[in-house]
């Protein structure tokens, strides 16, 4: 069984990573702090029932994934802002909070252009692909905690995880991002 002092521990050792994972599978930040949270609280609320065989990480990566298996579709249905949606009651909308600042938009238009492009790539590749991606390169699972996590056999795993590489290069390069 955990221990709570160990469950906090880990929370604050390992929510970055949590979090990177989440925000590679959602898209978006909110909905990826959502699912980081709720995968948290689940394994707080489910640590008597927690395998010390297991690593804490891939237990804790298998929960999050699940969550968002389930959730995909409510996620899904609520991702996008309209830039018309009003906002008080004085009638301004979302476009009309944005910053005039012109110059600054294209500034970080321009820094954050790279960054953008890899990852509209990432979000192009199919869901499991992206998620042993993540999981290896972004996150550092070895692969036997990654196929543990996915719940798939290790075999797959590095199939995968080979093809989605190639799928993530190819894609880089058409956007003609270079390494």
């Amino acid at each position: 069984m955990l221990e709570r002092d160990a469950l906090e521990r880990f929370v604050d050792d390992f929510g970055d990573h949590a979090y990177s994972f989440a925000f590679s599978l959602c898209g978006n930040e909110t909905d990826a702090k959502e699912l980081v949270q709720k995968a948290f609280v689940k394994i707080f609320d489910k640590a008597g029932s927690f395998d010390e065989a297991r690593s804490l990480e891939s237990w804790y990566m298998t929960v999050l994934k699940n969550l968002f298996l389930d959730g995909t579709r409510s996620w899904d249905r609520k991702r996008g802002v309209s830039l018309d949606e009003p906002i008080g009651n004085d009638g301004l909308t979302v476009a009309d909070s944005l910053a005039d600042g012109e110059q600054s938009l294209l500034d970080r238009l321009e820094r954050s252009e790279e960054s953008e492009r890899v990852h509209r790539a990432l979000s192009g590749l199919a869901k499991e692909l992206r998620a042993v991606l993540m999981m290896i390169d972004v996150n550092g699972l070895g692969y036997e905690e990654a196929a543990r996590a996915l719940g798939w056999p290790l075999g797959t795993v590095r199939s995968r995880i080979c093809r989605a590489r190639a799928n993530l290069r190819t894609r880089l390069l058409e956007m003609g991002v270079t390494a």
